[in-house]
């Protein structure tokens, strides 16, 4: 039995090969990552790997003793958090070359865009102001310049941690930076979006063990919400990472707030600013749908 080899080619040029890399590459980095910090963490005598792993973020081992040196484990973590970035980069150089690592380069310094899309980017800032005030916690607040500096630059709730140290710059430049890019050039932004969402969320099991079945498909659910959104800010920004940096970060910044909002400490404060987050992503997923010009750029841009 043979096989034609023109009808081998072109099922070839269907399978985009330099995606699936991608994707296997960030789930065997992350992945494995994982699976040796929860070595680490049985040898240490601590019940999770996620507890180790929320320890390392912070570099606070207060109490523990483990069996390795503390910045292997801290390295450990920003390993597994650059897991995306590390697979686009190396995919970007070997299918583009210089010119394409030049191009992302561009992607990540494109400044010049409308101030919208800036606060569209910090968007999530204001949903935590709101929902803080909701909480009532506005009146423990604390704005020393300690506080300040801890919520700004600490590795535990610094914003600026969140976006150069962590999930924001650790994915995007590969889930926005290369993904996005070379999906929407063979299919529409929404199916694009809806790939990256679903696989971008399932990316995420390990430390979703143990958790209870509602709270996985709210955090997938809210995967795919944030991947519309970020098409949304990519496309109508001209293709500039910054407003999807930027709105990752503050995102992820529950935890500045809580500094600088000791009220907010031990409640579901932030529940009220994720379900805002779940409804504008739907808005998002229309618009993306939709794929109208006027609806991905801001006025007088």
């Amino acid at each position: 039995m043979t096989t034609d080899p023109q009808k081998a080619s072109a099922s070839d040029q269907l399978i985009d090969w330099p995606l699936i890399a991608f994707f296997a590459l960030a789930y065997a980095i992350a992945w494995g990552t994982f699976g040796i910090v929860a070595i680490i963490a049985r040898q240490s005598g601590l019940d999770s790997a996620q507890t180790l792993m929320t320890m390392g973020e912070a570099f606070q081992f207060e109490g523990v003793s483990l069996s390795v040196p503390h910045w292997l484990v801290y390295l450990l973590t920003r390993l597994a958090d650059f897991a995306f970035s590390i697979a686009g980069i190396l995919m970007i150089a070997v299918t583009a070359g210089r010119a394409g690592l030049r191009e992302l380069w561009q992607r990540l310094t494109r400044w010049r865009i409308s101030l919208g899309w800036y606060a569209a980017g910090l968007l999530p800032i204001g949903l935590h102001g709101a929902a803080t005030l909701l909480a009532g916690a506005l009146p423990s607040a604390d704005f020393s310049t300690g506080t300040l500096s801890t919520a700004l630059f600490s590795l535990q709730a610094g914003f600026f941690i969140s976006l150069f140290l962590r999930g924001a710059m650790g994915e995007e430049l590969g889930l926005r930076g290369f993904a996005l890019p070379r999906l929407q050039a063979t299919m529409s932004p929404f199916r694009a979006s809806l790939i990256i969402g679903v696989l971008w969320g399932a990316w995420h099991l390990p430390v979703l063990i143990g958790r209870d079945l509602l709270s996985i498909v709210a955090f997938s659910l809210l995967s795919i919400g944030l991947s519309f959104l970020f098409t949304w800010l990519y496309n109508g920004s001209g293709g500039s990472l910054i407003p999807v940096l930027l709105f990752h970060a503050a995102q992820n910044w529950e935890e500045g707030f809580e500094t600088v909002f000791p009220r907010l400490v031990g409640t579901d404060w932030e529940l009220a600013s994720t379900l805002v987050l779940l409804l504008v992503g739907v808005v998002a997923g229309v618009l993306v749908w939709q794929n109208k010009p006027h609806h991905l750029t801001f006025q007088g841009e």
